[in-house]
C-alpha cells in the first residue's frame, strides 16, 4: 500500500498472528501512523516516521534515526501502567504499539464545540459533562511522574491528542518522539542537570494542569492552580522557537495542523481510497 513517498503493508504478522490494515489514524508532518487489527479483535498501530514535504524523502536517514531514537525511549518506559505495550521494529523507520481503544483529549474537545457550540479551548468547555472520570488527571498525573523518574522529560503534553482517555475511562500517554532523556550525572554539571530537568519537569505538569483547568474546572486545587501558570520558559519558548517554527511549518506545509490532518478522515472518508 502506498501513500505518495510513504509505504506500509496491507498486512503484517505479530507473534504468529496476521493484522490486516484498517486505516490511518494520524498523518502528520513528521509520520503516518496506520491501525491494523486481527479477527480476535485485537490490535496494533504502526508508526512510520517520515517527512511529508518536497524532497522530504531525501531525509529518511534522519527519519529512521529519530525513530531508533523513539523506539529507545519508549522502551525506557513501556512497563509503567498507562504506557501502551510496545511491539516490534518495522524496517528502518517504524514500530509497532498496541492499540488503545477509546478517545483522545482532542476528540472530547472537538465533541464539546461540535454538541454545545462553544469554542476549542474556552474555559465554558469545563461547564458540560465529559467521558472522564473524577480521578482521571490524577491518574495521569502518575504516569506523568513514573516517566519524569525514568529522567525522561516527556515535552509533548500540551497535544492533547497524545493523551487517550480508554473506554474504561483511564488515561494513556502515546507519542515519544521529542521526548527527551537526561541520565543522572555527577558533579558540578549534575547539578546545572539536575536543575535544568526539574525546570522542565514542571513544564510537564504545566500542560497537565491546564488540561485539568479546561475540562474539570471545579476540581483544580489551588496547589493545581498555580501549576497551571504559565512559567517565563514557556513564554519564552513559544516565542523565541514554537512560533517561528509554526510561520516555517506554514510556508512549507500549508495544510492545517497536525490535529486538523490527524482527524481530517472521519470527515473525509468517501474523498480518499486509503481512508476506510
Amino acid at each position: 500500500m502506498t501513500d505518495r513517498a510513504r509505504q506500509y503493508p496491507s498486512m503484517v504478522t505479530l507473534d504468529g498472528q496476521d493484522y490486516v490494515f484498517e486505516r490511518i489514524l494520524k498523518d502528520d508532518f513528521f509520520s503516518v501512523n496506520v491501525l491494523y487489527g486481527n479477527h480476535g479483535g485485537e490490535r496494533y498501530v504502526l508508526k512510520l516516521s517520515d517527512f511529508r514535504f518536497v524532497l522530504g524523502w531525501m531525509f529518511r536517514p534522519l527519519a529512521g534515526w529519530i525513530s531508533r531514537r523513539e523506539y529507545r525511549i519508549y522502551n525506557m518506559v513501556s512497563d509503567i501502567p498507562g504506557i501502551p505495550a510496545l511491539g516490534p521494529r518495522h524496517g528502518k523507520r517504524g514500530y509497532f504499539h498496541r492499540y488503545i481503544e477509546g478517545q483522545t483529549l482532542h476528540e472530547i474537545e472537538r465533541s464539546l464545540v461540535d454538541r454545545f457550540n462553544v469554542v476549542a479551548g474556552d474555559p465554558a468547555l469545563g461547564n458540560y459533562e465529559t467521558s472522564l472520570a473524577p480521578d482521571f488527571f490524577d491518574r495521569l498525573l502518575l504516569i506523568v511522574n513514573a516517566v519524569h523518574r525514568r529522567r525522561i522529560f516527556y515535552a509533548d503534553l500540551n497535544k492533547r491528542g497524545n493523551i487517550i482517555c480508554s473506554t474504561e475511562g483511564r488515561p494513556y500517554l502515546i507519542d515519544f518522539q521529542i521526548c527527551l532523556y537526561m541520565p543522572v550525572r555527577q558533579g558540578l554539571m549534575g547539578s546545572l542537570t539536575e536543575k535544568i530537568f526539574q525546570q522542565l519537569a514542571k513544564e510537564d505538569l504545566y500542560h497537565l494542569y491546564k488540561h485539568k483547568k479546561t475540562f474539570q474546572p471545579k476540581l483544580v486545587t489551588a496547589q493545581e492552580q498555580e501549576l497551571a501558570q504559565q512559567s517565563n520558559l514557556s513564554r519564552r519558548y513559544r516565542r523565541f522557537l514554537w512560533q517561528p517554527y509554526i510561520v516555517l511549518k506554514r510556508l512549507i506545509y500549508p495544510h492545517g495542523s497536525n490535529e486538523t490532518i490527524w482527524y481530517k478522515w472521519k470527515k473525509e472518508k468517501d474523498q480518499s481510497p486509503r481512508m476506510s
